[in-house]
C-alpha cells in the first residue's frame, strides 16, 4: 500500500537574507515584469501590469530592513496575490520564485514574544526549516492577513 504525504506547496522568495513563503493557494500569478514598471510607479509603491494597477508589499520595511534600499527598481519578478479585502497586491523580487513542496513536519508556529518581536516581525506566522547534508534553509511563511493589513489610522 502506497503512503500519501500531505505535502504543502509554497511560493519561495528571497528579500535581502531572508527566504520568505507563500501558500501556492495564495499566489495568483508569478510574472518576469523587468520591463512592467517604471521607478516613479515603484516609489508610489504601485506597478502596472496590463490594465490592472497592482499595490506593492514592501516586505523589506516589515522585516525592519530600513538600511536597505525601499524599493531600487531592480526587480524583475512579480509574485501577486490578494488582500483581505480582494484587492490586488504584489511583491518585486530579484530572482525567479521557487516552488518547494514542503511536509508538514518541517512547518512550525513561530511562538509570540516581546523578546522575539524584532528578530521575527507580525508577518511571519510560521517557519520551515530544510537539511540537508550542505546546507539547513530556513524559511519564513508569510501571514498575508497581517501583511497586507493597513491599519485605520493610516488611511
Amino acid at each position: 500500500m502506497e503512503r500519501e504525504t500531505n505535502t504543502e506547496k509554497f511560493i519561495v522568495f528571497k528579500v535581502a537574507d531572508y527566504f520568505l513563503g507563500m501558500s501556492i493557494n495564495d499566489v495568483l500569478k508569478v510574472i518576469n515584469c523587468s520591463s512592467l514598471h517604471s521607478t516613479r510607479l515603484i516609489q508610489m509603491g504601485l506597478v502596472q501590469v496590463g490594465n490592472h494597477t497592482i499595490k506593492l508589499l514592501d516586505l523589506q520595511q516589515h522585516l525592519n530592513l530600513d538600511s536597505l534600499p525601499q524599493l531600487s527598481g531592480n526587480e524583475s519578478f512579480l509574485v501577486i496575490t490578494r488582500d483581505s479585502e480582494g484587492e490586488l497586491c504584489g511583491v518585486l523580487v530579484h530572482e525567479p520564485p521557487d516552488l518547494i513542496e514542503l511536509p508538514p513536519e518541517t512547518i512550525r508556529p513561530l511562538p509570540r514574544s516581546d523578546i522575539y518581536s524584532k528578530a521575527t516581525p507580525d508577518i511571519v506566522s510560521h517557519v520551515a526549516v530544510l537539511s540537508s547534508e550542505e546546507m539547513i534553509k530556513t524559511i519564513f511563511l508569510l501571514d498575508l492577513k497581517r501583511t497586507i493589513t493597513i491599519p485605520s489610522n493610516h488611511i
